[in-house]
Order: structure tokens, then sequence, then C-alpha cells
């Protein structure tokens, strides 16, 4: 202990020296024994102030009633948030599973009889229908009964001509004034991306249109507003469209209000998500060639490698040396 104590007095002044050299940093030694912790950083300190919260927004809102900023967040009121939809079983949401064809054909036959008069399909050109529901020649059928302004022509003015594939759907109005002048003030939505930009997608959309009902006792319903359980506040300014019978398929299908309603859907959830088929079929061909690909890795692997971890490695010294 002499000599350590020792060797420890004669190697300060060396240090020091060092220190005051040019091209030296001075040295700082940390002390091993720890500081004491500061009150605000224990975990007493912590439970202690979590408790005084939970006690203060507890005595706030027996005094006071329910909280300002937990109103807007509660979930809990029908009247708010209104019924979730059940999860249907929709052909299409298997991993393997594409769009029912022949269901977005009837679909796009139910938009263009009854829900077009009211909403509107600008994201969707005419072409977007070609090889998906309808034929080419169909399609340029359809396209040339509406009339589309075009222009200026060479005299400088605006005219009428038959639509052609690379022409957007027409909306039913010109413009939202007109819309809401039209429905009460109240807005129809465009509808080219409705599935994706509803909480609850296609499930929501087929409960809202199967939805309508008498409202229950003691709600009252406001004038020009219809009951519907899956719209949130419940109340709703589109009235019930889709009744049986209501349009005739080409293909024999029984238009029920149910049948009408998953075909308009499966439609919508086409026109927002027309990759889907093509996605589901690139993401098949990627799963078959990592899988592949994988295999062939750990064959590699093991092909490599099986020799180095199997060998004996053995020291044979030499004879005659001890």
């Amino acid at each position: 202990m002499a000599s350590l104590f020792s060797s420890s007095t004669r190697a300060a002044p060396r240090l020091a020296g060092m220190a005051a050299r040019p091209g030296f940093a001075a040295v700082r030694f940390a002390s091993s024994r720890a500081q004491p912790q500061s009150a605000l950083t224990s975990r007493t300190s912590a439970l202690v102030a979590t408790g005084i919260a939970v006690g203060a927004t507890v005595l706030y809102q027996q005094v006071y009633g329910e909280l300002p900023f937990l109103e807007s967040l509660s979930a809990n009121s029908l009247a708010d948030e209104g019924l979730h939809p059940p999860a249907y079983p929709w052909s299409h949401n298997g991993w393997f599973e594409t769009f029912d064809h022949a269901s977005i054909r009837r679909g796009f036959q139910v938009y263009r009889e009854v829900c077009s008069t009211c909403h509107s399909l600008e994201r969707i050109a005419w072409r977007n229908l070609v090889g998906v529901s309808h034929t080419v020649d169909e399609v340029k059928e359809m396209a040339a009964e509406v009339e589309y302004e075009d222009g200026p022509n060479d005299d400088g003015e605006m005219f009428q001509r038959p639509g052609k594939l690379s022409d957007y759907l027409p909306s039913p109005y010109p413009n939202e004034e007109a819309a809401r002048a039209g429905n009460a003030g109240a807005y129809p939505p465009d509808l080219s991306l409705i599935v994706k930009a509803r909480h609850g997608g296609a499930d929501y959309i087929f409960a809202l249109l199967t939805g309508y009902c008498e409202p229950p006792a003691g709600v009252t319903v406001g004038t020009g507003l219809n009951f519907n359980p899956f719209f949130p506040g419940t109340q709703i300014a589109m009235a019930r469209v889709l009744f049986d019978g209501l349009v005739e398929y080409e293909d024999g299908t029984p238009a029920t209000t149910s049948q009408m309603a998953k075909d308009v859907v499966t439609f919508l959830n086409f026109t927002a998500e027309p990759e889907h088929d093509d996605r589901k079929r690139a993401g098949f061909r990627a799963v078959i060639l990592l899988s592949g690909m994988f295999a062939l890795s750990v064959w590699l692997k093991r092909f490599k490698w099986a020799p180095i971890m199997n060998r004996k490695i053995v020291y044979d010294p030499p004879k005659g040396h001890h």
C-alpha cells in the first residue's frame, strides 16, 4: 500500500507538467461515487406527480362534469359516431381473390341509373371501364350518349361534341353551389374515393345503404333528414334510394336492395382502387420468386458451409519430441 501511494504521489507532478505543455490536454479524473439523485427525477416524485394529476382530473370531472377535451374523443355515444358496421364477406378480400367483375358491371348500372343523379365520379374516365366491366365498343357507345363542351373552334367559340374514351364521367352539377342548392344545402360527396375516405370502407357504405329504418321512440328527426343508425349523428340528408326491383339487370340477377347495394359498393371499391387486381397478381408473382430465391440461398449456404462445419482438426505432434 505504501508503494502504491508513493507512486501516485510521484506521478502527480509529472501529469501536471504534461498538462502544461503545448499539445497535451488536461486530464480530468471522474469520481466513481454516485451523485445524490434529484427529487424531481426520482421514482417517488414521478408517482406522486401522477397521483396528483389523476386526482385533479377526477375532482374536476366530479365538480364540472365531463372534461371538454374528452367530449370530442368519446366514441361511446350512438348519436356521435353511429353504429359500427359489421364485417361482410366480400369476395375480393382474400389474399388471392380479385374483384367480381360481373358485380362491377351491375354496380355501374346502379350508379348510372340511381346514384349519378346526385353524386359524381370525377376521377373515373370512360376508358377505366374498358376490360373491367365493359368492352371497348360498349364504353364508346355509352360515352357518345353524353355531350361534352369542347373548344374553342376556329371561330373562337365553344361547341358540344359526343363523349369519347378519354373524357371523364359527367358530373350532375356544374359546381358545389349548384349541388347544395339542389339538395337543400347538403353537398353530395364525390364517390371516386368514398370507400377509402370513410372509416369502415365497403362495410360502412353497404351498411349505410341498407340501414335506413324508423327512428326509435324518443328520437326526433330534423326536417329534411332521415334516420340511419350507421351515419355519424344518425341523421342524414340523403334519403333511402335503393328499393327492390328499382333496376333491371341485363343478366337476370334479382335486383333486391341488398344485391344492388352489394354491386354498387363493389363498383365503388373498384373506382377507389382500380389497381387492386394487378397489385395482387404482382404480389403473388413476387411471393413465388422470393420463395424460390430463399430456398436457393438456404441450399447454397448449406452446400458451402457443410464441409467447413463438419471438418475435424487433429493435432499430430512430431514424433520423438517430448
